[in-house]
């Protein structure tokens, strides 16, 4: 389940046992063994933080990333996670924006449109929402933006997702793409489900 940036207010609250999750200890990349998404130690100017995993099977993972743009700074969070059955991806999306407003109290739905697909090969295919809202982050509250993405690939086995925020004076959307695109996707994590009529 898509849960929020490991920095921020958690974004969904999943139903799984706290002895299931953990962060994983790694060293250099690693590869989602069950898709065979591999998140680098380093991508340009992100440098990965962690590796947490939500079950013990490691199927639902998380991947976060800090983002650094001269004295900018920003934190992604990247979600590979298995789909349930039959699961509506707008319906999905719409539940992610309705918690991040529960979330906080002063926050503003700035944008809400489509998006490609994570490598940027398939255009309109993911669900993508912009807010603004106060909050925690680099360990002080201040105004931020944040941005929510969700990808509903071809097949429904797997859900791609993504949280990002920095600070509100900060423009680091160009960054949150080249880091989605910049990444290895494998074609299950990457195609496209046909548009429904």
């Amino acid at each position: 389940m898509f849960r929020g940036l490991n920095l921020a207010p958690i974004l969904l609250i999943a139903a799984v046992p706290a002895a299931a999750q953990e962060d994983l200890q790694v060293d250099g990349d690693w590869t989602h063994a069950a898709s065979g998404m591999a998140f680098p130690e380093r991508l340009g100017n992100a440098l990965r933080t962690r590796i947490h995993a939500y079950d013990a099977e490691q199927l639902d993972v998380s991947a976060g990333y800090a983002l650094r743009r001269g004295g900018e700074l920003g934190f992604v969070t990247l979600y590979v996670y298995p789909a349930t059955p039959d699961q509506d991806c707008a319906a999905s999306f719409a539940e992610i924006e309705r918690n991040v407003a529960q979330n906080y109290s002063d926050v503003k739905l700035v944008e809400s449109d489509r998006w490609p697909s994570p490598s940027g090969r398939t255009p309109d295919s993911a669900y993508h929402a912009r807010f603004t809202m106060t909050g925690m982050l680099d360990g002080k509250e201040q105004p931020l933006t944040s941005e929510s993405y969700l990808f509903c690939p071809a097949g429904g086995s797997w859900l791609v997702a993504a949280r990002a925020s920095w600070g509100r004076n900060n423009d680091l959307r160009q960054a949150f793409v080249e880091l989605l695109r910049g990444l290895a996707w494998p074609a299950k994590l990457d195609t496209a489900a046909p548009a429904s009529k």
